[in-house]
């Protein structure tokens, strides 16, 4: 999971295209380690208790299970109040990604 995060750094800090798509490759394997651990833990189960991550690295031809436990998750009631607003996500985005 570090390694995930890592590769969102890199690519926000990333000087140029080449070393962003670098990281985003990075993420992208990282996002299938967790697919996959995801998968084997939950023997393709979805708990009721689950949901969001959502970017669009994520999508449901190469980690199906993620997008699931996703949606689930950001449905909550628990979750709900906590979750930013589109603005406040791309205002976030921005700022990390220094666009």
């Amino acid at each position: 999971m570090v390694q995930c995060f890592e590769s969102i750094d890199a690519a926000a800090g990333a000087k140029d295209e080449t070393g962003r798509m670098t990281a985003a490759g990075s993420l992208i394997e990282c996002l299938a380690a967790l697919e996959e651990g995801f998968q084997m833990s939950n023997k393709g189960e979805t708990s009721s208790e689950a949901k969001t991550l959502g970017m669009k690295f994520l999508s449901p031809e190469t980690t199906p299970g993620l997008v699931q436990w996703a949606e689930i998750f950001r449905a909550l009631e628990a979750v709900k109040p906590y979750m930013p607003t589109v603005a406040e996500f791309i205002e976030f985005a921005k700022q990390k990604f220094n666009v």
